[in-house]
């Protein structure tokens, strides 16, 4: 009876875990998805711009979280190849924008950037 009840647990340890790695790599989509979305609609994507920046984030998206996987690296390797990694996609996306595209794009990140400080810092508008 004891034996019955650990199979049945490992049992469902195993399903869950299985369920849970196969929820995390759909969520890796829809945000690759949600990101592209954005995109599209703050930079006025055309069709094919908009697949190939969905396509870009997807990439990034895999690596990124590969990337965050390898546990064997230092955390300063971790960070500077997270750094390339986003270098080398905004060098990708830099080829799919055009010019002006480009600039609201990266007046975007640095607007974004200066919110996470001030968030990750504890300041608000509020005074």
């Amino acid at each position: 009876m004891f034996m019955k009840k650990n199979v049945m647990l490992l049992a469902l340890m195993m399903i869950s875990t299985i369920i849970f790695a196969q929820h995390a790599h759909g969520d890796l989509k829809a945000a690759s998805t949600r990101r592209a979305d954005f995109m599209k609609k703050a930079l006025t994507l055309n069709d094919d711009q908009y697949a190939r920046v969905k396509t870009i984030n997807e990439t990034f998206a895999e690596s990124h979280a590969k990337l965050r996987t390898d546990t064997a690296q230092s955390v300063g390797t971790l960070h500077n190849r997270m750094r390339q990694l986003k270098t080398d996609q905004d060098a990708q996306l830099k080829g799919v924008l055009t010019a002006d595209q480009w600039t609201k794009y990266t007046a975007l990140k640095t607007k974004r950037a200066e919110g996470w400080k001030k968030h990750r810092h504890g300041k608000t508008d509020k005074g």
